[in-house]
């Protein structure tokens, strides 16, 4: 096991820390490195749209009729304005994820619970929301609502600050009423990103790319140092989306696993050192996808 990933799990495991605090603990963790999967779809989305955008802009300057040109370029913006390459379906499923950690973070915290009623509020009726408008797409595979509710309920039970034995509690119903939600969430999100819609459109811009710079530097010979430099970061940017797509599955089945975890944790039929092992690998997977998502925002910066 890693130092590093290790020493996330010291506070977990430290003798001097009560049962109910180890527990939240975990919670906490599980959930905040959960949070990234939010953005996952929208970053492929743009960046396969960056990508599309200029390498039309270098098709286009393959033409040296003003006419032509111009109509390509009008392309260009038409195919920006209307591209939404993520189905309605994928980007619920994401958002549903993203509300449960939410739900999962503020139940978990140690701030007073009058501070958070409203919050708490607000975040249950979004994800019960969002659990319905996915069911409504979808005369198949339904998946369970219940737990937005559930965090409402919750959170309207209370009058006190949820701490010791009865937020542990809370939790432990948190958890267990949405782990066949998560299951179902993350065999769609392993569907989406394996599917061959995603990894068509990804080798569709390799081959984009190869082309449109090929057309460009027949026409325009020989062509500046300066196009060359942008193939090249292109393409590396077409590869850096697989790998996003592989590290983005490899996050999901440990994220399954890790929820797994947690809920036996919560209902101690296993014990924090049993359990050391799933957490770490998916903090490691986590800690990867954050690190190539903070990539990919600086270069589209650039």
């Amino acid at each position: 096991m890693k130092i590093y990933y290790s020493l996330i799990l010291l506070p977990l495991l430290g003798s001097c820390i009560s049962v109910s605090k180890q527990q939240r603990d975990i919670v906490q963790q599980f959930a905040s490195k959960a949070e990234v999967f939010s953005v996952i779809p929208e970053k492929i989305s743009i960046e396969l749209a960056d990508i599309r955008e200029i390498r039309g802009v270098y098709y286009a300057n393959s033409f040296s009729d003003p006419a032509t040109h111009i109509n390509e370029l009008d392309a260009i913006v038409k195919e920006r304005i209307k591209n939404d390459k993520i189905p309605a379906k994928v980007r619920s499923v994401f958002n549903i994820l993203d509300k449960y950690a939410e739900g999962l973070v503020q139940l978990s915290s140690d701030t007073p619970f009058k501070t958070r009623r409203t919050l708490f509020g607000a975040i249950g009726v979004d994800l019960e929301t969002s659990i319905g408008y996915y069911n409504k797409m979808n005369v198949e595979d339904k998946l369970q609502a219940g737990s937005g509710t559930l965090l409402v309920n919750l959170m309207e039970a209370g009058t006190r600050l949820y701490l010791g034995s009865r937020q542990i509690k809370a939790l432990k119903k948190y958890v267990n009423q949405a782990d066949t939600l998560v299951s179902v969430l993350c065999s769609e999100m392993i569907k989406y990103l394996s599917s061959d819609i995603l990894i068509g459109l990804i080798s569709n811009e390799a081959s984009g790319v190869h082309e449109s710079f090929g057309f460009y530097f027949t026409k325009r010979s020989p062509p500046a140092i300066e196009s060359e430099i942008n193939y090249i970061a292109l393409m590396k940017r077409v590869e850096a989306l697989k790998i996003l797509r592989l590290q983005s599955i490899r996050m999901v089945k440990n994220l399954r696993a890790a929820h797994l975890s947690v809920a036996e944790a919560l209902n101690q039929k296993k014990s924090f050192e049993e359990i050391a092992f799933i957490l770490n690998e998916y903090y490691h997977e986590a800690e990867t996808l954050h690190l190539m998502v903070a990539n990919f925002n600086t270069n589209s910066k650039q």
